[in-house]
């Protein structure tokens, strides 16, 4: 029950904080249009990967330590904190330095600075705390208080390209909220202060960046590709990859929710019955399989609309782009069996592997990508990266957890999906609202018709459901 409690605070939190956060961005690009949307998308994706430098993993590390030993939880405070400000000073030398030596023009080095500022304030993001005591619902507050406050100033502020400076005093002002809140609720629930430590521990350090490595790796690999993009691209097409990066990102993360709810059950049935876990991850597989590839279709369907509304008319020409970025999250959905349960059963070396391959494979792509195809081949180098990952996961899951058969569950999902293609294209000139039913009634059809699981699924949540009727 605190499971499911837990997961949907952080599920109707990110909710919110994406819908603000999406708004206001939306707002921005209205305004400053693709080469306003590729400055505030560069100095975003910049202020993102020094911020897991600060993070290092130590959130990951925290929250394990604490729930082991709960009254660690004043000693492990004071000394992340104060290592992670050591290393926000660190990270903002280096943005420093980037800004000099990148040839920017002067209001966009104006932004990067005020962005990265909250680079600082990053230390006493204490959500890591609250997690290890399983206070769930004080880490979604904090959520939707930081971004709540960063869309609101954005949406009030930001009037013109020159006031573009504004979304970086918004992170700042969202960041500092959120630190507020946490040391608030930490020294009211937990009854704590805040003490630095001057020292730091060699297990912080071992087992906190190992742990942050995988997670470095893929954001490294989501937001090094808009930063490299920036580097090798045009300003105009750097706005229009950049709002299709973020659209991505947006979505992606109910990817990791899921994940992240289910890796508690993963890890308990590996180390309780091994015939449960690829049980667990069969079921899971075939279910998600269904769903993931349903909302892919929808999402290559409703970009052009979702794009146009979302950000203008003059980021139609990401509208290919932004397809081809739908391959990303539907891959990301389905190997995620393979990612997490490594992680679930204590291959974190391994899940790191994989993380790194697909980084340099699609950063290594992009600029050649890029100058074949555009931004559109910027995506295909993320779409070839998550493949990688795929491939590579799955070989490790297969030789260390005996993954096997698990694929098989993908073939009647991939055939309504024929089926979709097929059926649009005898109807080509379908409107919006027709495809979309189209993709929903051939995929319900389909999953209804060729796959027992589901059907037998179906018909007991109708039997539940007409059981509490009749009561």
């Amino acid at each position: 029950m605190k499971l499911a409690f837990n997961f949907m605070s952080l599920a109707w939190a990110e909710v919110i904080s994406k819908a603000a956060t999406f708004a206001a961005f939306a707002y921005v690009w209205r305004i400053a249009g693709p080469v306003g949307a590729g400055m505030v998308e560069f100095a975003a994706s910049l202020f993102l990967i020094m911020g897991l430098l600060v993070d290092q993993g130590f959130d990951a590390y925290g929250a394990r330590e604490i729930a082991k030993k709960p009254a660690r939880t004043a000693e492990l405070v004071s000394e992340i904190v104060f290592v992670r400000f050591l290393i926000a000073i660190a990270s903002f030398a280096i943005v420093l330095v980037a800004v000099f030596v990148m040839d920017r023009s002067d209001q966009q080095e104006q932004l990067i600075l005020v962005y990265c500022s909250s680079l600082f304030v990053l230390p006493m993001l204490l959500r890591w705390v609250f997690q290890g005591h399983e206070m769930m619902h004080i880490v979604a507050i904090a959520q939707v208080v930081r971004q709540g406050i960063f869309a609101l100033i954005v949406v009030v502020f930001v009037r013109d390209l020159q006031g573009l400076w504004v979304v970086g005093a918004a992170e700042l002002a969202g960041v500092t909220a959120a630190a507020v809140f946490f040391y608030a609720m930490y020294r009211r629930k937990l009854g704590a202060r805040l003490r630095l430590r001057f020292r730091v521990s060699r297990s912080l350090i071992r087992d906190g960046v190992t742990i942050g490595l995988s997670q470095m790796f893929w954001s490294v690999r989501m937001f090094g590709a808009t930063l490299l993009v920036g580097l090798v691209a045009t300003q105009e097409d750097l706005g229009y990859f950049g709002v299709c990066m973020k659209i991505l990102i947006a979505l992606h993360a109910f990817v990791w929710l899921y994940y992240f709810n289910l890796l508690p059950s993963m890890s308990r049935d590996w180390h309780g019955n091994r015939e449960e876990f690829h049980a667990l991850v069969g079921r899971s597989m075939r279910m998600v399989g269904w769903i993931a590839l349903a909302c892919g279709a929808i999402w290559v369907v409703v970009s052009g609309v979702a794009i146009r509304v979302a950000s203008g008319p003059e980021f139609v020409e990401a509208t290919t782009t932004l397809q081809w970025l739908s391959a990303v999250c539907v891959l990301a959905a389905v190997n995620g069996h393979f990612r997490f349960g490594l992680i679930a059963t204590g291959h974190q070396k391994a899940e790191m592997v994989t993380a790194a391959l697909g980084a340099a494979v699609t950063l290594g792509l992009i600029p050649f990508a890029y100058g074949a195809w555009g931004t559109q081949g910027a995506a295909i180098a993320l779409v070839v990266g998550e493949i990688v990952v795929w491939c590579s996961s799955w070989h490790f899951a297969h030789d260390k957890l005996g993954v096997v058969g698990h694929l098989r569950s993908l073939i009647r999902p991939l055939i309504a999906v024929t089926l979709v293609v097929l059926t649009l294209a005898i109807i080509p000139e379908a409107t919006l609202p027709i495809e979309v039913i189209v993709v929903v009634v051939v995929m319900g059809v389909a999953s209804l018709a060729i796959d027992e699981a589901v059907r037998e699924r179906a018909l007991g949540l109708v039997a539940v459901l007409g059981g509490k009727k009749a009561s």
